[in-house]
């Protein structure tokens, strides 16, 4: 009976506990603020405005930029220089290839960083070309914002945070593929294809010599031919994907001083890299696809063409089939 009784003691007891804090918490005294604590705290004043420094290019951007290119109908997206944002300013300009030029193709880049003479960005604010016309087309710039831009280049077209950018590094690359029934002075069988996305049709034993035409850029953007790449190797195989445990064979290369050249008149490209095949190998109607490994100055491991990453189109432009 005590256990009961003590146990209903407890329980009458948190039960007036709570009916009190309850009623304190709802209390109300009409015409009586309750006291705010936040009111008493003391904080500290905001930090003063940091000017933006003009000479950097997030100064070109706020004041000059966004401002004066990045108007309607012109750098606001609607194509490059994409002066929206100071981030796709910056991506846009510095060593960003140029892709309306000057009659005589004089530039590379939009800006060359450490040379405003060699940045196409200084020469439409500077020009006096009519034909070409300066920019901004319906406004222009001072003598002392044409200036910091200027300076801006010279120093070395640091971005946002001050980095110095990093001269792009191109990797090698292909321009064209080229497939004989012998040698090059037989029938060609790579014009065949009636869908890029085919592969190349070749005749059952036969021997074909495969050209691939590569080259490297470099710095300045400018094409490279392949005669100094290192390394060397193709593969084939017949899984698009399947090429990691396939033998690597070497390929041929050309003389420096002797490529193949293959194009239209006045404008033949040099091919140096070829490696030649006996389709009786291979078994009839199985597509069989290749790539290549080559490696340039700029980097240390060969660069797969195509690779897994590469468009759908290149895989199976670099393939082949025997009928």
């Amino acid at each position: 009976m005590m256990r009961k009784k003590s146990a209903y003691s407890i329980v009458l007891f948190a039960f007036i506990l709570m009916y009190a804090s309850c009623k304190k918490e709802t209390t109300f005294i009409p015409g009586v603020v309750p006291v705010n604590p936040f009111d008493t705290v003391s904080y500290p004043p905001p930090p003063s405005v940091i000017p933006i420094d003009s000479n950097s290019f997030l100064g070109l951007h706020q004041y000059i930029f966004s401002t004066t290119c990045a108007v309607p109908g012109c750098h606001d997206g609607t194509f490059e220089p994409d002066f929206r944002t100071v981030q796709s300013a910056y991506n846009t300009l510095v060593y960003h290839r140029v892709e309306k030029n000057n009659s005589t193709n004089d530039f590379t880049y939009r800006v060359v960083p450490g040379n405003a003479q060699m940045s196409w960005l200084h020469e439409r604010i500077t020009t006096t070309d009519q034909v070409l016309g300066r920019m901004p087309l319906y406004d222009s710039l001072s003598k002392k914002e044409i200036e910091r831009i200027t300076n801006w280049i010279n120093e070395g077209a640091e971005d946002l945070f001050g980095n110095s950018p990093i001269k792009p590094s191109h990797l090698p690359s292909v321009f064209g593929l080229l497939a004989f029934e012998n040698d090059t002075g037989g029938m060609r069988l790579d014009a065949g294809r009636t869908n890029i996305l085919d592969p190349i049709e070749l005749p059952k034993n036969s021997v074909v010599d495969v050209w691939l035409g590569l080259y490297d850029q470099d710095e300045n953007g400018s094409p490279v031919p392949a005669s100094d790449f290192t390394y060397n190797k193709y593969k084939i195989s017949s899984h698009l994907y399947e090429f990691e445990s396939k033998p690597e064979k070497s390929l041929l290369v050309q003389p420096k001083a002797n490529p193949f050249f293959y194009g239209p008149p006045g404008n033949k490209a040099p091919y140096y890299h070829h490696f030649v095949i006996n389709t009786g190998d291979f078994n009839l109607n199985q597509t069989q696809y290749f790539r290549v490994y080559v490696q340039d100055k700029d980097h240390s491991t060969p660069t797969e063409i195509p690779s897994d990453g590469s468009q759908l189109y290149l895989l199976t432009f670099f393939s082949f089939v025997v009928k």
